[in-house]
């Protein structure tokens, strides 16, 4: 890269963080949402060991609000993700950020703490010894979030697709419609007659999904000696975003939580008590449509139409519209390749997502772009009907899902003080708490493709 370069990215980044400071330097004023300290009257100094310190003081730093992220989003999404990697670096190094955990707790309210409370120990047993610590406390390190946010976006592009809302306790419990009721018409001095929609009541548990990363700082320092151009602690976090994307992306579209005879290789899906159930479960119903396009008599119009008809299913019996179609990398190839005898170059793509552009196929919908969904999030299994391999395509009404959350709708990270494991790294815990709600599965559908 040129000097020239160089200073373009440096110019570049400037303008960003200038951008974003005001929202960024809002940590440092008042805190909202945390009672004010009670003055203690001062007492005699005595020698004190770490775990014999009361508690810290109080912070005086507050959370970031829903309208300072978005703008520090906006700023971000036009940076590439070699400068987005450059501005986490950058913020990561600043001291005296961040918010005690407690704080953050205490802010989120009684659900935020009570599910902290029952799954600390999940995390690791040094934030047990710092909660139990007064004179060092880990941080939440919410100036970061804006920035992980947008990485892990650019990981997890349909993360950003689903709809996120505050979840209402450690299990979201949400009304699931099954039918919109009907309407009748009347004279003209009639009673109007009483009617009203259908549901059920269903829950959904909120997880935790996460990670420890972090570097010893004999590493950091050769690498700094050494001159050898690259960030440990960077690469690290790096590959801790795409862990999580990686196990979201599968929970959402293969996971289980509530059966323990699901696996990866049936249409359960694979279980895990600690998470939540995906779509590949809560969207088998009599309505789902199966193809396989490897037959020897397949035409090139034989997904597009079972597609179709999988949407017909949907419009028959519910107001839904489906808008997007997820797929396995490996079917959206079959799909592409079989259309190459009548179109050899796909000029006409749309953006669906963040760095994702791609083709549509037409629908009674109208058109609906294809979303490959990376690695195996759509993996295959044996399905009942058709008694064959399969892997799943999905129609969904985003409108229909959502993501409730506790905490931040992103990826929050808590940083570890160093020598608090009596080891000299530096650590953070990234993690996120998702559920996963299905409010109207009759507005969404699914196709079963053959794998071979």
């Amino acid at each position: 890269m040129s000097d020239k370069d160089t200073q373009g990215i440096l110019r570049s980044l400037g303008e960003t963080l200038e951008r974003i400071a005001p929202a960024i330097e809002k940590l440092n004023s008042e805190p909202q949402g945390i009672p004010e300290p009670v003055v203690e009257p001062p007492t005699p100094e005595v020698t004190q060991g770490v775990e014999d310190q009361s508690s810290s003081e109080p912070s005086n730093k507050r959370l970031l609000s829903f309208e300072d992220q978005l703008e520090v989003r906006s700023a971000l999404r036009k940076r590439s993700r070699s400068e987005l990697h450059q501005l986490f670096a950058h913020q990561a190094m600043q001291s005296s950020k961040g918010i005690p955990l407690e704080a953050w707790l205490q802010a989120g309210g009684r659900a935020r703490e009570d599910l902290w409370g029952n799954s600390r120990r999940e995390f690791s047993p040094e934030v047990q010894k710092l909660l139990d610590t007064g004179g060092a406390a880990p941080i939440i390190r919410q100036d970061l979030e804006p920035v992980l946010y947008e990485l892990f976006v650019r990981e997890f592009p349909a993360f950003e697709m689903f709809p996120k809302e505050p979840a209402n306790g450690l299990t979201h419990t949400y009304q699931q419609t099954t039918g919109y009721g009907d309407a009748q018409f009347m004279p003209e001095l009639g009673t109007v007659t009483d009617d009203a929609s259908a549901y059920n009541r269903e829950t959904t548990p909120i997880a935790i999904l996460a990670t420890r990363r972090g570097v010893s700082l004999k590493s950091q320092f050769a690498t700094i000696q050494s001159g050898s151009g690259f960030n440990p602690e960077q690469l690290e976090l790096t590959g801790g975003l795409r862990a999580i994307a990686h196990r979201m992306q599968y929970q959402i579209f293969s996971g289980h939580s509530t059966d323990s005879g699901g696996l990866s290789s049936n249409e359960l899906g694979a279980y895990d008590a600690n998470a939540f159930t995906g779509l590949r479960s809560i969207l088998n119903s009599s309505r789902v449509k199966w193809v396989d396009p490897h037959d020897a008599g397949a035409t090139a119009g034989d997904m597009r139409t079972t597609w179709n008809q999988a949407c017909v299913e949907i419009m028959q019996i519910s107001p839904g519209r489906p808008n997007v179609i997820f797929l396995s990398p490996v079917d959206k190839e079959v799909f592409d390749a079989s259309q190459d005898t009548n179109v050899r170059y796909q000029n006409e793509l749309v953006n669906v997502a963040v760095g994702v552009n791609t083709n549509v196929v037409n629908t009674v919908f109208g058109a609906m772009p294809l979303f490959p969904i990376p690695g195996d999030a759509i993996g295959a299994y044996t399905a009942t009907t058709p008694n064959e391999e399969v892997r799943d395509s999905y129609l969904l009404d985003m409108t229909s899902l959502s993501l409730p959350y506790l905490g931040s709708e992103g990826i929050t990270t808590l940083e570890i003080p160093v020598g608090v494991s009596g080891q000299l790294t530096r650590m953070y815990i990234l993690f996120g708490m998702w559920g996963l709600a299905a409010k109207a599965p009759t507005y969404s559908n699914k196709v079963r493709i053959t794998t071979s």
